[in-house]
């Protein structure tokens, strides 16, 4: 998420610059937004920024580092005028005491995880006085106009005209193995996902609808594929190599439907307006649960009746059997649902307006 954040922000030309955590995100005021990003895991982020994060993020303007270099010399005396700490990460003290030494005093913002639940809308931009004389402000993404949004980035440019636009390198060779008429179902989840028995569910219900199913793996995904591979006659499994993010999004938007999982290939999921099921990240206390009932509450408000009880089970692992003939009708809801997040306005964007309505306060 912080480096999808990172290029969403280098993209604008509102005069402001930032730098952001984890990820760190720092700035400071010029015609253009100019990025520093701080990672703690630069193999990580390689895998999905083109196999070089320091190099690709620099022809896109974002200065990428390790987690450590937020302590250096060179750094400290650049702190940049606004700073994100994103998902529970916490700045290094020496970077704190480096932003108390500016003139101004940065904008410093906590990027909190994305959440539906009723409670963000109150604490959404709430500010928190430091005692060292700093405000942090909390920012919650969320799905209401109270919250954030969620990020947008380059999706359209991405993505193209779904039907038009040309399959990633990365991905053709895969996916010239589909088959012209089926259906295409991507799959990105976490490892204890039931998808072995998810999948023979699916290929019962194809096979009920008459319908042929290409199911795009992801790497490293726990799929029994050599098992399954002969027993599934209405499913084809395909396996996909590591690619990278933009690569991914067109993916997302050129399948049916789509499995995914955390909250970066769940966004992506509902910009492609498109039926889902969120493999939400499971926690210690259950308090994933309450999280998905608050999403699923909001997601299918509107939805027609049946979508919204099938689809509800749908998203707790119910049995395909029992779902897929309102694939179609979920569809149309998800399509619904893109315009509501469109309507909402796109994290970055409000990220920089809020940015803007500090700098003028002052």
């Amino acid at each position: 998420m912080c480096w999808r954040l990172a290029r969403a922000l280098s993209r604008p030309s509102p005069s402001s610059s930032l730098s952001l955590s984890n990820s760190l995100l720092t700035g400071s005021s010029h015609d253009d937004i100019r990025i520093r990003l701080f990672c703690d895991d630069l193999n990580v982020l390689n895998t999905i920024a083109h196999g070089d994060a320091v190099g690709y993020g620099a022809s896109l303007g974002i200065e990428v580092l390790p987690w450590s270099a937020a302590e250096s010399a060179e750094v400290l005396s650049d702190v940049g005028n606004v700073v994100i700490e994103a998902f529970a990460c916490h700045l290094p003290q020496a970077y704190v005491t480096a932003m108390t030494h500016r003139a101004v005093a940065p904008i410093w913002i906590n990027l909190e995880y994305l959440t539906a639940e009723p409670w963000a809308d109150e604490m959404h931009l709430m500010p928190s006085p430091q005692n060292n004389g700093l405000k942090k402000f909390f920012y919650f993404p969320g799905f209401t106009p109270k919250t954030g949004g969620v990020t947008f980035g380059n999706w359209d440019e991405v993505v193209g005209v779904v039907g038009t636009s040309s399959t990633p390198k990365s991905l053709s060779d895969s996916l010239a193995k589909c088959r012209a008429g089926a259906k295409r179902i991507s799959i990105f989840n976490y490892r204890h996902a039931p998808l072995d028995q998810w999948l023979r569910s699916l290929n019962r219900a194809a096979i009920d609808h008459g319908d042929v199913v290409d199911v795009l793996i992801c790497a490293g995904q726990n799929v029994s594929i050599a098992t399954l591979a002969a027993e599934l006659t209405a499913l084809q499994l395909i396996e996909l190599p590591f690619v990278p993010q933009e690569d991914y999004d067109w993916l997302v938007a050129h399948c049916d439907m789509n499995l995914v999982r955390g909250e970066d290939s769940f966004v992506r999921a509902q910009w492609a307006g498109k039926p889902f099921i969120w493999d939400i990240y499971p926690q210690s206390d259950s308090a994933h649960e309450v999280k998905l009932d608050a999403f699923l509450e909001r997601y299918f408000e509107d939805a027609p009746p049946t979508v919204r009880s099938l689809g509800i089970s749908a998203m707790k692992w119910g049995s395909p059997t029992d779902w897929w003939a309102q694939l179609g009708a979920w569809t149309e809801h998800s399509a619904a649902w893109r315009q509501k997040l469109v309507g909402l306005g796109h994290l970055e964007g409000k990220i920089l307006d809020f940015v803007k309505s500090q700098e003028i306060s002052r």
